[in-house]
């Protein structure tokens, strides 16, 4: 059963316990005291059955999950690698700048030995 299936059938199936609340409401409010207890043993089994629901329901989200998070571990690492890499050309355009710097002292040197 795919996973759309089953969130579908778990919608229908809080439909019917929430229906079985209802109607063990009644009975009680009513007196109809046996009913009612059936009426909770067959909420209480409906609950297993729900909560088996979302167990399988979880370990799908959960697996898709584990999958995904390796690929985002991949893409955190590129992403590091891209970060340094530009941290890297940034020091370089820095000492580029600086270098520029002392080129043109140089040349302001040598521009007043000229004159």
């Amino acid at each position: 059963m795919k996973p759309t299936e089953k969130n579908l059938l778990l919608d229908r199936l809080s439909v019917c316990y929430n229906r079985i609340n209802y109607l063990k409401a009644l009975c009680e409010e009513q007196g109809l005291i046996d009913e009612a207890v059936r009426l909770g043993r067959r909420k209480d089994r409906l609950k297993l059955e729900i909560d088996g629901l979302l167990r399988d329901l979880y370990q799908d989200w959960i697996g898709d999950a584990s999958a995904l998070r390796k690929r985002l571990d991949v893409s955190n690492k590129a992403i590091d690698a891209a970060v340094k890499d530009i941290e890297k050309k940034i020091k370089l355009a820095e000492n580029i700048v600086k270098v520029l710097g002392y080129i043109d002292e140089g040349i302001e040197i040598a521009a007043g030995l000229v004159t």
